[in-house]
C-alpha cells in the first residue's frame, strides 16, 4: 500500500490499534455520558448573509487570495453582521490527514480569513481540530497539524491552534435534534458547541465513502472518534444511507454561521486523501462564501462536476434534501441570490 494510502487509514488503524480495554472504557465512557446529560443540539441565530429575502452565495474568481476575500466579503455585505454575535471566532478546516491543500485547508487560507475577520472587529480567531489522542503516543491530536506546519505558522502568526483528544468524553458534550431520524444523540466538541462564532473553510474533495466532501461531510472531525468509527463500521461503503444522514446530523451540531471554501485547487476522481487515483486539478481559482452550508454544497457539487467528469452532483442528492428538511439550508440554487464576481 502507498504511503498516501497509509496516511490516509491513519486516524482508523490507530483507532483499531489502541488496544480492546481502551476503546471498550472509552465507549462506556461516552454511552454513560450521553444518557445522562443529552440536550438540544445548538441554536443558531438566522442566515446573517441574505439579499432580498435569499441567502447570498458570492464566488470570486481570481490569482490574488486577499484580493479575492476581500471582493467576496464586501459582496457578502461584509462581517459586521458576524462580528454582531461576538469578539471571538473559532476556525473548522478539514485535517483529515497530513497531506497538504487540496486535501487540507491550507494555512495561509486560514490566516488571510482571520486578517479580514479581524478587520470587521472580530478580535480573536483560533483554528480548531480533533484528529487524535493522548492514548496513543504515536498520534496526539496535534500531529496531523504539525506535520503539514499550521501549528507553527498559525501560532507564529498569533492564531491560536486548539488540537482536543477526539477520545476524551470531556471534551464532549451530547446533543440531538428529535427531527434526526437516528435516535442517538452525537458527541459534538464542547468548544464547538459553545463558540459564539463558527467559520468553516471547507475544501472541495471527492470522497471514496460519500461521493463529495464540503461544507456538511467536513464535520466528521468535529464530533468523537466513537461516533465517526460507529457510523464507518455500520455503514462500511456508505452504501446504506446512514453515513450521508449521520454527516448531516454533525453539521447540524455545529452550525457555522460563515462558510468560505478555498476551491482555488480541487481533488477529483477520488479521496479525501491522495492516492487510489485521486488527482489534484489546480487553477479552478475560485472561493466561496456564504452563510448557507446546503448552497454551498450544492455549488461546489457543480463546481467539482465541471473538473471531474466522473463525478456525479445527483450523487449527493439525499444529503442535501436531508439538511434542507432540517432546517439547515436551501439545495435548490434558484432560491439562492447567487452572486459570480472576478477580481
Amino acid at each position: 500500500m502507498s504511503d498516501s494510502s497509509n496516511s490516509r487509514l491513519l486516524d482508523r488503524r490507530s483507532f483499531l490499534g489502541l488496544g480492546a480495554g481502551a476503546l471498550a472504557a472509552t465507549a462506556a465512557a461516552f454511552e454513560w455520558g450521553y444518557k445522562l446529560s443529552t440536550r438540544a443540539c445548538k441554536s443558531a441565530p438566522p442566515n446573517p448573509f441574505v439579499a432580498a429575502g435569499k441567502p447570498l452565495l458570492v464566488a470570486v474568481e481570481g490569482e490574488d487570495l486577499h484580493a479575492m476575500l476581500r471582493a467576496g466579503i464586501e459582496a457578502l455585505g461584509g462581517l459586521d453582521p458576524l462580528a454582531r454575535f461576538g469578539h471571538e471566532a473559532i476556525f473548522r478546516g478539514n485535517y483529515v490527514t497530513p497531506q497538504p491543500y487540496p486535501v487540507t485547508t491550507a494555512p495561509e487560507f486560514v490566516l488571510a480569513v482571520s486578517a479580514e475577520l479581524k478587520r470587521a472587529g472580530v478580535s480573536k480567531t483560533s483554528l480548531f481540530d480533533t484528529h487524535g489522542t493522548r492514548l496513543s503516543a504515536g498520534t496526539p491530536p496535534e500531529h496531523i497539524l504539525q506535520r503539514l506546519g499550521v501549528l507553527d505558522k498559525l501560532t507564529q502568526a498569533g492564531v491560536p491552534v486548539l488540537a482536543r483528544d477526539f477520545l476524551d468524553p470531556d471534551e464532549f458534550v451530547f446533543v440531538r435534534n428529535p427531527a434526526w431520524p437516528v435516535a442517538k444523540p452525537v458527541a459534538v466538541h464542547r468548544i464547538l458547541h459553545e463558540a459564539p462564532i463558527v467559520v468553516s473553510l471547507p475544501v472541495v474533495k471527492r470522497h471514496t465513502y460519500v461521493s463529495f466532501t464540503c461544507a456538511l461531510k467536513m464535520h466528521f472531525g468535529s464530533v468523537a472518534m466513537a461516533d465517526r468509527m460507529l457510523v464507518h463500521t455500520k455503514d462500511l461503503n456508505g452504501r446504506s444511507g446512514l453515513m450521508e444522514q449521520r454527516l448531516v446530523h454533525f453539521a447540524d451540531a455545529v452550525k457555522p454561521q460563515l462558510h468560505i471554501v478555498d476551491a482555488r485547487a480541487i481533488l477529483a476522481r477520488s479521496g479525501p486523501g491522495l492516492g487510489g487515483g485521486a488527482e489534484v486539478v489546480p487553477g479552478v481559482n475560485k472561493i466561496i462564501l456564504s452563510g448557507d452550508m446546503v448552497a454551498v454544497d450544492a455549488y461546489c457539487a457543480r463546481l467539482l462536476a465541471q473538473h471531474d467528469k466522473t463525478f456525479n452532483p445527483d450523487t449527493i442528492v439525499p444529503q442535501l434534501r436531508h439538511a434542507g428538511a432540517l432546517g439547515l439550508g436551501n439545495a435548490d440554487l434558484d432560491t439562492v441570490k447567487v452572486v459570480e464576481i472576478r477580481v
